[in-house]
């Protein structure tokens, strides 16, 4: 008995976050979250006109059953005057009745139309926490103005419930008091929160037994009356991973198939991806982004970024099975150019920039995903192409074939109160200087000052955002004396000394990139921030009419571990190293076949300096470029 009545969802949290908005007026409400977990688990129903009405009055019997609901509460029999065996609460109220969460009035009435109290309604959940073993425990209600009042008894109920965080009351005006208004009607969005902070509870208080089995069916999860004390036993009592999971708490732990959604823990704001040891960390990624679910144990979930397999903490992450995905990131074709739609898990809304060319193996129309923006899957799961966008692998080493007077023609038709309209001299001096792509260069600023108009850029003369921090941005960014002081910091001490530097630790490529080859792995936390900045210049080259589109010859490493070296023979020293394979390689020129039976291949160097540099020819592949 004590076992199925334990059997409730408490994983509405997850559903909170996943969910698409079922109804507008619940939308922007002070409690949205707590009643969208609600509503997505079936607790609290809607209208037959589709709405939740949140600021309606709970009648007893609406409550009771929405107690009956979260709880799955075993089968009851009562015989209350006024609850009709027809009535559609009838089975929750006689539920909630049996288990002595709800009680009837002295005449045998249960009141079953009358609307329920705040004072009621923590009378009832008081008793839920003796129903679920729950150890009661009082907090002092002296913050509260309203309830010296009320019976002993309403007052120990109350404060059961302000020790859990289940109540917590009205302020006052005086910002220091509350008011817990007793005899107030509750709402629907009142009952809804009082649960999701129940269900909470609950979880939290049984962790020695804290893993289930949910099955999915038709769009919902429900769990399964047995509980496990440890993952292991969970996972293997899985009979049929195609429609069930493993559940601790609020969160699915393991699953077959789906999205790995970041969550960072509280007070950090990136998820981090490491090596199998936990500590060994290979990139990061902002709360919200998408990775490919592999595998998960009670301690980690296997994941994919771009092309980078890692692991992340099962406490900063969300997962997601494909049969409850309500939305997804995805790639269309229109009109010969790509666009990439990015989801929002949390809103359940979607953004979209320009990425560049549309491969010739899309349809115009068709949705296509994609893990790194450049092996494409159609909505059937089935690969269907590999093509590179020319600027994301374009090594930035590269000179743009365009004058000052072209980057600020761009700049003033896109965005005439631009500021960087008249700074294309600083950008072209500071290729020259330090070796840096000019409308990289642009670009970048661009993306990262919204078109050089940021509180950042207008006040500290910082078009990139240098050292601003998520926690204080605006005061935590570096100071600059003018903006061509800024473009020559990010030119020479960030990018070519740095991220572009094979000496240096932040290097992993020269190009934008993704999360696994480029600027991106570790320069910033939005896993298309590389993709970003390409389109920027792909647009800013549409516009001044193709001048370096398709210009340099790009290929890319065919193994992993390829030596660059000083002269085209396999001597000492080694110039640099890319270590991983596909990493984009500019080819300037060949040789004819060497002593050492070797055509090699001159290439351009990612180093600061203009060195000759040679890598063999077997060694580098064309890379298939968007056209």
């Amino acid at each position: 008995m004590r076992l199925l009545v334990s059997l409730f969802l408490v994983f509405c949290l997850f559903f909170a976050n996943i969910s698409v908005s079922f109804a507008d007026d619940i939308t922007g409400i002070a409690l949205e979250k707590e009643m969208r977990a609600m509503v997505n688990q079936g607790i609290v129903q809607g209208y037959p006109d589709g709405k939740y009405r949140p600021n309606e009055s709970v009648t007893r019997g609406q409550f009771a059953t929405f107690v009956a609901r979260a709880l799955q509460l075993p089968k009851g029999s009562g015989n209350f005057s006024d609850v009709s065996p027809s009535s559609e609460l009838a089975d929750g109220i006689y539920k909630a009745s049996a288990a002595g969460i709800v009680q009837g009035y002295s005449n045998g009435t249960f009141g079953v139309n009358n609307k329920i109290t705040r004072e009621e309604m923590a009378i009832m959940i008081d008793r839920t926490l003796d129903y679920l073993g729950i150890e009661k425990k009082q907090a002092s209600l002296d913050h509260f103005t309203d309830v010296d009042g009320l019976y002993s008894a309403s007052k120990i109920a109350i404060s059961h419930n302000v020790y859990y965080g289940i109540i917590r009351g009205i302020p006052n005006t005086d910002g220091t008091t509350f008011r817990f208004a007793p005899k107030a009607y509750a709402t629907r969005a009142h009952a809804a929160a009082f649960l999701y902070r129940l269900l909470e509870v609950w979880a939290e208080q049984t962790p020695e037994m804290a893993y289930q089995i949910a099955e999915i069916q038709n769009g919902q999860l429900t769990l399964l009356p047995k509980r496990y004390a440890t993952f292991a036993q969970a996972e293997a009592s899985v009979t049929n991973w195609s429609s069930q999971v493993v559940v601790q708490g609020t969160k699915i732990v393991k699953m077959a198939s789906g999205n790995v959604i970041a969550q960072p823990s509280p007070g950090k704001s990136t998820t981090i991806i490491y090596q199998s040891n936990l500590s060994t960390s290979l990139t990061y990624v902002a709360p919200n982004t998408e990775m490919k679910y592999l595998d998960a144990d009670e301690e980690k979930v296997k994941v994919q970024i771009a092309n980078t397999i890692g692991y992340v903490k099962q406490s900063e992450v969300m997962l997601v099975p494909t049969a409850l995905l309500q939305g997804r990131s995805y790639y269309i074709a229109q009109k010969g150019e790509l666009y990439h739609y990015i989801y929002n898990t949390t809103s359940n809304k979607y953004v979209s920039y320009l990425y560049g060319k549309a491969p010739s193996f899309m349809q115009d129309g068709q949705k296509y995903y994609s893990w790194d923006g450049e092996t494409f899957y159609n909505t059937a799961g089935k690969p269907i192409g590999t093509a590179y966008q020319y600027f994301n692998v374009l090594p930035i080493r590269t000179k743009t074939n365009y004058t000052a007077e072209e980057l600020n023609r761009f700049v003033a038709a896109y965005r005439s109160d631009s500021p960087l309209k008249t700074l294309g001299e600083a950008f072209k001096k500071a290729e020259e200087k330090y070796n840096v792509n000019a409308l990289y260069l642009l670009a970048h600023a661009i993306h990262e000052s919204n078109w050089g108009t940021s509180q950042i850029a207008k006040e500290k003369k910082n078009l990139f955002g240098i050292q601003a921090v998520d926690s204080d941005p605006l005061n935590s960014a570096m100071k600059f004396n003018s903006f061509e002081d800024c473009i020559n910091y990010m030119a020479q001490t960030m990018i070519s000394d740095g991220y572009a530097n094979p000496k240096s630790w932040r290097y992993s490529g020269a190009v934008l990139g993704d999360k696994t080859i480029g600027f991106n792995v570790r320069y910033a936390s939005d896993p298309y921030w590389g993709q970003k900045i390409a389109g920027i210049m792909y647009r800013a080259d549409k516009f001044l009419g193709w001048k370096d589109w398709g210009k340099y010859t790009i290929m890319g490493t065919t193994v992993d571990g390829v030596n660059v070296r000083l002269q085209p023979a396999a001597v000492p020293p080694v110039f640099y190293e890319y270590r991983l394979a596909n990493t984009p390689v500019v080819k300037i020129g060949e040789t004819s076949k060497q002593p050492d039976g070797y055509v090699w291949y001159q290439i351009l160097s990612d180093l600061p300096t203009e060195e000759n540099a040679y890598i063999r020819s077997d060694l580098l592949k064309p890379l298939s470029i968007a056209k």
